[in-house]
């Protein structure tokens, strides 16, 4: 047999080796020694829930995040995901509908973070941050309590507070008696916030912090109350721009305890009184000092 048949024989049988390749990794979809069933994709289950709110077996949900906050913040950080916004709207529900329940809400915060709100710490400052989230999904104040505890100095990872808060039901109590305590207390009893001259800073004591918070407590449960928040000078100067002054620091109290507190300027009404209410004498330094003041009143 010549040189030139066995050559043709050779390019043929490559070429027929070379067809039943395609063959069998094209169109019949395998090649040799690999698994020709149709591979079966399992679905993804749903995460677990970072974190679950429950009311026993009465009602739970969850969702995979929690409230956040940043370092020394008091307001929480926004926007809340889709998942967030359906958890608390569920647990809202849940609540208008078992007005026998309450819950608490516990801000957490730590200790050397800087507190720049009206309240004793920070994480009340959260909790009643939240608290006025849920009472604007409709909750009845009265379901819903403050509460603080402090975490760990690693809580707080690149400026975030990632876990801010936690929920806990209970039964709603038959009577209130802190209200009766507050109005016993502070109704129509100034708690009064005093200023250098010309000077526009607030410096809160422990105990005024805590009579805040409790004002606080006090609007969101008792509709018909106020706060009325009056202005005065010293009577050195001019009295028209002394009375101009104390309306300006009656205004800037007012801001201050809506931006710091979260108190609803509609709850509040400011007016400034100059030198014309002194509490002590314009005479003396220490009576100069007694008379530059804000009050702030329960109505």
């Amino acid at each position: 047999m010549s040189k030139s048949i066995w050559w043709w024989i050779f390019l043929l049988s490559g070429v027929c080796a070379l067809l039943a390749f395609i063959c069998c990794k094209v169109l019949c979809g395998a090649t040799s020694g690999e698994d020709t069933t149709k591979a079966v994709v399992a679905p993804v289950a749903k995460a677990v829930s970072v974190w679950n709110v429950r009311d026993g077996a009465a009602f739970t949900d969850g969702v995979d995040e929690h409230w956040r906050f940043g370092t020394s913040k008091f307001s929480h950080m926004t926007p809340l995901s889709a998942d967030m916004t359906t958890s608390m709207a569920a647990t809202a529900t849940y609540l208008k509908g078992h007005p026998d329940r309450s819950l608490t809400i516990t801000g957490y915060y730590q200790e050397d973070e800087t507190n720049n709100s009206i309240l004793p710490n920070l994480g009340l400052a959260r909790a009643n941050d939240i608290n006025k989230y849920m009472r604007g999904l409709g909750v009845p104040a009265k379901q819903l309590n403050n509460a603080a505890r402090i975490v760990g100095a690693n809580s707080i990872k690149a400026g975030v507070l990632a876990k801010g808060a936690e929920f806990s039901f209970d039964a709603l109590a038959s009577g209130d008696d802190r209200l009766a305590a507050i109005k016993s207390r502070l109704f129509g009893k100034p708690i009064t916030l005093y200023f250098g001259t010309n000077q526009d800073n607030i410096s809160l004591s422990a105990q005024q912090r805590t009579d805040f918070a409790d004002l606080i407590y006090y609007l969101d449960n008792v509709s018909t109350s106020k706060l009325e928040i009056s202005g005065h000078t010293d009577g050195t100067g001019n009295r028209d721009s002394n009375v101009a002054l104390s309306q300006s620091r009656a205004k800037f109290v007012d801001d201050y305890l809506s931006r710091n507190g979260g108190i609803n300027t509609s709850r509040t009404s400011t007016i400034g009184h100059g030198p014309d209410k002194p509490i002590g004498s314009n005479s003396t330094n220490d009576g100069r000092a007694k008379n530059r003041r804000v009050e702030v009143t329960l109505r």
